[in-house]
């Protein structure tokens, strides 16, 4: 029906142009204009010969004031960026020649102002030239006392005779103090040098903080020089103060018991220069706080700023004066337009009943039509229905109704296909997600009247990641076509098959009487998507998941059935893989548990009740401490202290893992068990490949947030099973920012030899299920030393956990273990 009201639209046969009527209007109304413009054109041309002579004059005179002004402006920019840079020749060359340029200016000013029918242009102009050489003889003295030091900048003695001396002599000095110690063995000499080093660290700070005031004074840190210098000057007076409070713990009794001379002598010497520094440190700061810092600024805004502004109003003043010159001459021009205003006001009488005409037939020949064919199109959108526009009576209005037609056909065509677009996977042509819900919200409604069951099929494939990975999307994209194919051969043509996303897929099953059509149709689905699959010469294999939700026994909600079935499709991925599974209470159950202990967490970390608990760990050789490992724990108010393996699952599914491990590395930085020890803590897999919390480590360590020579980061072996290349990035920036890196629970994972040589481990620790089978089973024995003999062969350390007994830290302790970890030797507590 539409396309026979597509055809009746359409109009053929020969019509009169439009443009040719309009053509013939426009015609006729040129004729008369160009009778006008002739007439108007001799009398302008008469008038513009007499006022060319004076305009060009002014024009040039125009060119010759902006040149004054552009060559003022460039002397201006000039001058300051010699100021900024006065040693530099070119600077200066450019300098002298803005100034030339700007005398030629003026010169060339007073010669064309000489010609001017007013006084005023040449006089104004002669004071320029005055002004300029003026503003020359002002500069030449600004760039005297600009290339000399001690004028432009008084407080340069006391930095360059004065301070740098004292920091040089106190530098030396104490330099001289750190060799004479040397390599100290004794425990008062290595707590001098640690003084020293840490007075050395002040000292060369509070320099540096004494050169960014300096630089602040110059504006080259700070919008506002003053309070940049304040904000340096605070910084400088506290490192002054720690300088004089470790020259005082140097002077005092405990680092000099014996009275040592010589030792004396030298911390007296050093407090000498610290106080001659100290007093030429109050001399400058009160000199560059004064307003008489600069010299050269002072001469610039007293003598050379005022002869700019002067030179400034003067060209300005001068460019009023041909600015009224042109008003005059503008008001003579007016009176001849009012004259040709009047003979033009005629020939806009004929133009607008020209048009008035014109429009009269173009509204009944053309816009009529187009209001008739809008009136239409809009019932159409409204209704589906629309009626025939009247027959067109030029050619151009037929046009246009053929052209709405056609496009209205492919517009048709276009909904069709978004439609389909919207509710299909573009992929493999299945329903989408969107489409699947209405379908099965549909399916629910029916089958509640007709008492019959609706089965919820959700099937996720096992093993396409490694397929996506190992050979790339197009080898993923193959198999999912393929998967599509499959599955429609085995469902019936009433049932609806769905890609909801990525590898999973969806099947809504309708007018079936028992459970056992469900299994068996998904028995059926299961075999024929574990039959191998080519793609480019290659043979790939997958199997699939399924989860089966009931409709009504499972609930009539679209998205809870979806929901349950995804929830059965991963226990049945947890079960054994390429199996089926229905809901059950238990499932239920168990993700109600899953939902409730997520929001116990949630709330225990919003109230900070989650803790970390330090388990010490020791040298085997000396029995030194090592370091700390912090274990997280959480003080259930019902179930006890629980340890992590108790809700990281929760943890990870909540999206928590680097909101507690930000939280973990403020702890063990702030509440560390001891202030020199290293702690080491567990990194989850899932956060080496977050690359926002990768940043966010990098950070802590860059700002001193975290100490990274006393932080040790330990991955377990399924963080190196995915995307290795962005692991093994962020190991070797953490490495190179000194943090340790340690390999957790060696030996359980899918770790393999060539890890061991692709990251930098520093740590193996070795699972404390080996160690338990120490003096019990032999191969767990050699085992162990098999671990260890390939570590060290590396260049990695051991440290073996879960260490209870004397007899397995005797037989680590043979073996060549560096550190042992362990309930003997010290449980997790709060307090390390």
């Amino acid at each position: 029906m539409a396309e026979a009201d597509r055809k009746n639209t359409s109009y053929d046969g020969r019509l009169p142009s439009y443009r040719t009527r309009y053509f013939q209007i426009v015609l006729a109304l040129a004729i008369a204009f160009a009778v006008v413009a002739i007439l108007a054109q001799r009398y302008v041309a008469t008038i513009s010969r007499s006022h060319a002579a004076e305009a060009e004059f002014r024009e040039q005179g125009i060119v010759l004031l902006n040149d004054a002004f552009a060559q003022l402006y460039r002397s201006r920019q000039d001058l300051h960026d010699y100021l900024l840079s006065p040693t530099e020749p070119s600077v200066r060359a450019k300098l002298d020649a803005a100034l030339q340029l700007l005398n030629s200016a003026l010169a060339r000013l007073l010669e064309h102002a000489a010609n001017s029918p007013t006084g005023d242009v040449a006089a104004i102009s002669r004071s320029l030239r005055e002004d300029g050489r003026t503003l020359g003889d002002r500069i030449r003295e600004l760039i005297e006392i600009r290339r000399d030091p001690a004028l432009w900048l008084p407080a340069s003695s006391i930095i360059e005779d004065q301070l740098q001396t004292a920091n040089t002599m106190f530098t030396g000095d104490l330099d001289a103090l750190l060799a004479a110690l040397g390599s100290p063995s004794d425990p008062l000499s290595v707590q001098r040098m640690i003084i020293l080093y840490r007075l050395q660290k002040a000292w060369l700070r509070m320099v540096d903080e004494l050169r960014l005031i300096i630089a602040n004074r110059f504006g080259a840190h700070s919008v506002d020089p003053i309070a940049g210098m304040q904000a340096r000057s605070h910084n400088v007076e506290t490192y002054m103060i720690e300088v004089e409070a470790l020259l005082t713990e140097l002077r005092s009794g405990v680092l000099n018991p014996d009275g040592d001379p010589v030792f004396a002598a030298e911390i007296d010497v050093l407090a000498a220069h610290f106080a001659e520094y100290r007093k030429d440190y109050a001399a400058l700061i009160a000199e560059l706080s004064g307003p008489g810092w600069r010299h050269d600024l002072e001469f610039l805004r007293n003598r050379v700023d005022p002869q700019l502004r002067v030179m400034q109003r003067r060209l300005e003043i001068l460019r009023l004066e041909l600015q009224a010159q042109s008003i005059r001459q503008v008001e003579t021009l007016t009176g001849i337009s009012t004259r040709l205003g009047n003979v033009l006001f005629a020939a806009l009488g004929l133009m607008l009943l020209i048009g008035m005409s014109g429009y009269f037939s173009l509204d009944r020949l053309i816009l009529r039509p187009i209001r008739t064919l809008a009136k239409s199109l809009k019932a159409h959108s409204t209704t589906g229905h629309s009626s025939s526009p009247p027959p067109p009576m030029v050619s151009e209005t037929r046009d246009l109704l053929n052209a709405f037609a056609d496009m209205q056909a492919k517009v048709e065509e276009r909904e069709r296909e978004l439609d389909h677009l919207a509710h299909h996977d573009a992929l493999t042509g299945l329903p989408n997600r969107s489409l699947f819900r209405r379908r099965l919200a549909e399916a629910i409604t029916v089958s509640q009247r007709h008492q019959m069951p609706v089965g919820v099929l959700f099937m996720d494939l096992d093993r396409f990641k490694q397929v996506n990975d190992s050979y790339g999307h197009a080898a993923g994209d193959a198999i999912l076509v393929e998967i599509a194919k499959r599955l429609r051969k085995v469902f019936r043509q009433e049932d609806v098959i769905a890609r909801l996303g990525g590898d999973e897929f969806a099947i809504l099953l309708e007018n079936l009487h028992q459970r056992d059509e469900m299994t068996n149709l998904a028995e059926k689905a299961l075999s024929i998507i574990q039959r191998p699959y080519e793609f480019a010469g290659r043979m790939f294999y997958s199997g699939a998941s399924i989860g089966i939700a009931v409709a009504p026994d499972d609930g009539t909600d679209p998205d809870l059935l979806i929901q349950q079935a995804d929830a059965a499709m991963y226990a049945a991925k947890q079960d054994e893989g390429s199996s089926y599974r229905f809901v059950s209470a238990q499932l239920t159950a168990d993700a109600a548990a899953q939902h409730a202990l997520e929001n116990e967490l949630r709330e225990a970390i919003r109230r900070q009740q989650l803790e970390l608990h330090y388990q010490p760990v020791l040298a085997t050789g000396d029995g030194h401490l090592h370091c700390y490992e912090a274990l997280l724990r959480w003080p259930h108010q019902e179930q006890g202290m629980l340890q992590p393996a108790a809700f990281m699952d929760a943890l990870a599914d909540a999206g928590l893992c680097s909101t507690i491990s930000d939280w973990a590395l403020d702890e063990i930085q702030s509440k560390r068990p001891s202030g020199d020890a290293a702690v080491s803590i567990n990194l989850s897999a899932r956060l080496l490949h977050d690359e926002a919390f990768a940043d966010r480590l990098f950070e802590r360590i860059d700002v001193g947030r975290l100490v990274p020579e006393r932080l040790i980061l330990e991955i377990t072996e399924d963080t190196l099973e995915t995307d290795l290349r962005a692991a093994a990035r962020v190991l070797h920036e953490l490495k190179r920012r000194g943090v340790r890196i340690a390999l957790d629970d060696f030996g359980t994972g899918q770790a393999s030899l060539g890890h061991l040589r692709r990251f930098p481990f520093d740590y193996l620790k070795i699972d404390q299920s080996f160690v338990a089978g120490i003096s019990i089973a032999p191969n767990d024995e050699k085992l162990i030393q098999a671990i260890i003999r390939l570590a060290h062969a590396l260049g990695i350390e051991v440290v073996a956990e879960g260490v209870e007994t004397e007899a397995q830290r005797a037989f680590l302790d043979r073996e060549g273990c560096d550190y042992v970890q362990g309930y003997l030797i010290g449980r997790p507590s709060a307090s390390g």
